[in-house]
């Protein structure tokens, strides 16, 4: 067998098992995207193709493709229809709309940064910025010049007109000019010093600074437009962003597709992301761009206000006819008056009769001409009333507020006197829009879709729905229009009402009726029906457009309370574990806030600081408990542990993109000024201005609250603390503000890490309690006496010490001896429920309580079991003085030394 045949029988087999993918993929029709490629073709299709795929993922049966064009291209791509729909900037456009037919379904809604959309551009005047001598656009004169295109709108022609308005002519002016073909070109021309100055697109040095192929410090900017609500560089004034156009040959439903298609184009869809774009909009009102080509007489009106003999003929030619033909009968009448004359007497009468025929003529002719002069003012009139609904679709809040004024600018209409719009719910009208507001319908609607052979059959809205059609009516005589809702003799004086469905295109079932009333006593034109038929639909694509809407705010605002109400959730879990976190969180909340307000920090910013304050301690819910609830100073290797709950924080945050900000907040909530902190090591103004605040906050609430191994300081010694730490661990601005706004905080001194709930004390045992008796040790005693300094909680204590405990355990055993002080323990402990009690260093017990109380010492021994052996109890009782120190000493027994005399405070009262 040949390699050929083997071949043929490989491609065979190749064509059969794909023959289904490649017939489906010939039932797609292409439709090809024409794209002006002001910047070259590459960075076109980059930008543009992304979109294409949207496109075709979008609408099914179609393959979109992106073609780019150049400035030169573009006008035998349409003439040629190369293409189906052309994306080009606003100049072109209107050349196109007038010469081919074009018609825009879509503005583009350009972006710069996350919650920065602009539906507007415009074009940038800049030079070098070390070429001091030029500041003002007459510093320009004598100078060259670079723009991208002649054709270019953002790249040229908005410039020229802003030198026209000051007297500045670019071919006389400058000592050269010329165009670079691309925006990029003149950029680096400028940057170069090929050429003084230049101009393009008002987006072009932003995109390429964040691409970093230039920097725009190095840029000086002529003629600036300060736009608070534009974020881009301007030198120009506005003009409406890209429009998409369909050619004329392109089929209305795939127009519709691709508009309705990229309107729901999501701003963080990867084609908005590659186009730069928030997505589209609705078409814009593109009269600035008419009234900027026509001062410069440039595109369709290069031959505005000069006029030949062809166009006198072509505009008036039937004027003409009508002069010329009436002076060639005028002619043939004086010839034949003339030759009458010579027969007056007798042809008299024939000569009259002749020329009242000819006046009548005359009359009916004028009063034809005035009756089409008439209808063409009226349409004029209902072609305006049009604009101005159809310029309420874009600019309009809330539906309401849209139907409301649809219906009020109907009514201001002179000839049409009431106008209403009905809305569908569960098959019939529960909403009414009248010029007067908004009205809901309950459940005894009487517009029933069903009810069809009921007297509000008649009803033009309930038909046109019931239809899908427009439907027409003219009123009879003495008739009223019979609705539940309004006023019936308030419209009887109508001529005609028209109902037309609302749809979301021409296929789609109706979402209500549109309902007008003419006083015009010729009812409607046919051009008024056709007019109101497509502002209807107009209307409709807009109701959807506002329920889709509607229907994902209220999806981002239930998405929004699931993840605050899991996040709240998992901050609850660590209250539960460690009650001491709770009122810290809130404590450096409140603290934060204010800092940043003394700071003079935006609000929003405050709120963004104080969620963050509130889940700053998140990621401890990671932390053992071993660690998180260890009461005594934690080790080495406990710090390295517990220095993890910033970066576990920053992970369960930063998922989830609304908490993305706070995510960085809280990771370096615990880093440094000097660089020493954790967990990144950064220092100075490399870390968040907001983590600075809570890094103050957080420090300040641990100085000023009572740990276990720590008193709290007072809130003067805490403030001292920061101004000593400020520079090293703190940011000095901060600290600055700091120590005056927080000199005057209240400070509960009841916070410490005191077990309260039965459940703390389980979790307290674990480290401090005697394994032997469950008494609190000799360590827990050490910390209550050393934070009682500062508390004055405790002033009674009591020291029991047994002795010959040893020679007991010897003689009967070490298991009896375990049992007798584990009765012991036990009887402490019933005997003096309001105290704390302690075992420390095996045979010595404390007893410490708020206020003085006596030990019997005989009831005490004949109860615990020790009457009768060889063991003695030993009493002594202490004062435990305010503003003293005491420290415990073991000798042979328990003692308790006061820092003040440093001698033993034992016997009989201490």
């Amino acid at each position: 067998m040949t390699f050929s045949f083997r071949l043929l029988i490989f491609l065979f087999f190749f064509l059969l098992l794909h023959a289904d993918s490649l017939f489906a993929a010939d039932q797609q029709h292409l439709s090809r995207i024409g794209v002006l490629a002001k910047r070259g073709t590459e960075v076109a299709l980059q930008k543009w193709s992304p979109t294409a795929d949207y496109l075709s993922a979008s609408i099914p049966g179609y393959r979109f493709e992106i073609v780019p064009l150049g400035f030169s291209e573009i006008h035998e791509a349409v003439q040629d229809r190369q293409i189906d729909f052309v994306l080009a900037n606003p100049a072109f456009y209107v050349e196109l709309e007038k010469l081919y037919g074009v018609s825009r379904i879509a503005t583009l809604i350009n972006i710069n940064l996350p919650g920065q959309p602009t539906t507007t551009f415009g074009s940038v005047i800049f030079t070098r910025s070390d070429r001091n001598e030029i500041s003002t656009l007459a510093d320009l004169k004598g100078l060259s010049f670079m723009a991208v295109d002649s054709r270019s709108f953002g790249g040229w022609i908005m410039a020229w007109r802003e030198f026209e308005n000051q007297k500045i002519n670019p071919q006389e002016d400058f000592s050269t000019f010329r165009f670079g073909n691309t925006h990029d070109a003149v950029v680096y021309a400028v940057l170069r010093g090929e050429v003084d100055a230049g101009t393009v697109r008002s987006d072009t040095l932003e995109r390429m600074a964040e691409y970093g192929l230039i920097k725009l410090d190095d840029f000086r900017i002529l003629n600036a437009q300060p736009k608070s609500s534009f974020p881009f560089l301007l030198s120009t004034q506005l003009y409406p962003e890209w429009p998409i156009a369909a050619l004329r040959e392109t089929p209305n439903r795939l127009s519709r597709l691709v508009a309705s298609s990229l309107m729901k184009m999501d701003v963080k869809h990867p084609a908005a992301k590659a186009s730069k774009s928030a997505g589209w909009t609705v078409p814009l009102n593109y009269q600035p761009v008419h009234e900027c080509l026509l001062q410069l007489k440039i595109g369709p009106y290069a031959d505005f206000g000069t006029f030949t003999l062809t166009d006198v003929l072509m505009r008036y030619w039937r004027q003409i006819a009508f002069i010329i033909c009436a002076g060639m009968a005028i002619i043939v009448i004086a010839f034949y008056i003339f030759w009458l004359n010579r027969r007056l007497l007798e042809k008299k009468q024939e000569v009259e009769g002749l020329n009242a025929t000819l006046e009548n003529k005359v009359e009916l002719r004028t009063e034809k001409i005035n009756s089409l002069l008439m209808q063409e003012k009226y349409l004029r009139t209902i072609l305006r009333t049009v604009a101005e609904i159809n310029e309420l679709l874009v600019t309009s809040s809330s539906l309401e507020s849209l139907l409301v004024d649809c219906c009020a600018r109907f009514v201001q209409h002179k000839h049409y006197g009431f106008c209403w719009i009905g809305l569908l719910g569960k098959n019939k009208i529960t909403e009414i829009y009248t010029a007067d507001g908004a009205e809901k319908i309950g459940e005894d609607s009487d517009l029933l879709m069903e009810s069809l052979d009921s007297e509000l059959s008649l009803c033009p809205a309930v038909q046109s729905i019931a239809s899908n059609t427009t439907v027409i009516r003219r009123k009879s005589w003495n008739e009223i229009d019979k609705t539940s809702w309004t006023d019936y003799f308030g419209i009887s004086e109508f001529e005609s009402v028209i109902g037309i469905p609302l749809r979301a295109d021409q296929y789609a079932e109706p979402l209500g009726a549109l309902t007008v009333y003419t006083w015009r006593e010729q009812g409607f034109e046919q051009e008024e029906i056709s007019m109101l038929e497509e502002l209807a639909g107009d209307i409709g694509f807009a109701i959807q457009s506002f329920r889709h809407r509607e229907a994902v705010a209220k999806l981002m605002v239930e998405r929004t309370q699931n993840y605050e109400q899991t996040l709240f959730s998992m901050v609850n879990m660590i209250e539960h574990r460690d009650p001491y976190t709770a009122g810290h969180t809130t404590r450096v909340a409140h603290y934060s806030e204010l800092i940043a307000r003394g700071m003079g920090v935006e609000e929003s910013e405050i709120i963004k600081l104080k969620k963050a304050a509130i889940l700053h301690d998140i990621g401890k819910i990671a932390t053992p408990d071993s660690i998180l609830l260890k009461p005594n100073v934690l080790t080495s290797r406990d710090y390295d542990l517990i220095k993890l709950h910033a970066s576990a924080g920053y992970e369960i945050l930063s998922q989830i993109n609304m908490y993305k900000e706070l995510a960085e907040i809280i990771l370096h909530h615990h880093e440094r000024h000097d660089g020493r902190g954790y967990p990144d090591a950064l220092k100075g103004d490399e870390i968040h201005p907001l983590a600075r605040i809570m890094v103050v906050a957080d420090a300040f609430d641990a100085m000023t609250t009572n740990r276990i191994y720590k008193p709290r300081k007072k809130i003067k010694e805490a403030l001292a603390e920061l101004e000593s730490l400020s520079g090293s661990q703190f940011h000095p601005e901060v600290v600055k503000v700091a120590v005056q706004v927080l000199k005057d905080v209240a400070i509960a001194g009841s916070i410490n890490q005191l077990p309260k709930t039965d459940l703390e004390k389980k979790r307290f045992s674990y480290f401090f309690n005697d394994k032997l008796t469950g008494l609190y040790n000799e360590d827990y005693l050490k910390i209550v006496l050393n934070n009682n300094r500062e508390l004055h909680e405790y002033g009674c204590m009591h020291i029991l010490h047994l002795k010959n405990i040893e020679r007991f355990n010897k003689r009967q055993g070490w298991g009896k001896g375990d049992l007798l002080l584990q009765k012991f323990a036990g009887e402490l402990v019933s005997g003096f429920p309001e105290a704390l009690i302690f075992r420390a260093y095996g045979n010595d017990f404390a007893i410490i309580a708020r206020k003085h109380f006596e030990v019997d010492r005989k009831a005490l021994k004949v109860v615990a079991g020790i009457e009768g052996t060889e063991i003695e109890l030993e009493i002594h009782h202490v004062d435990l003085m305010k503003r003293k120190t005491y420290t415990i000493n073991k000798l042979d027994k328990l003692e308790l030394l006061s820092s003040d005399d440093d001698s033993a405070s034992n016997g009989n009262g201490g």
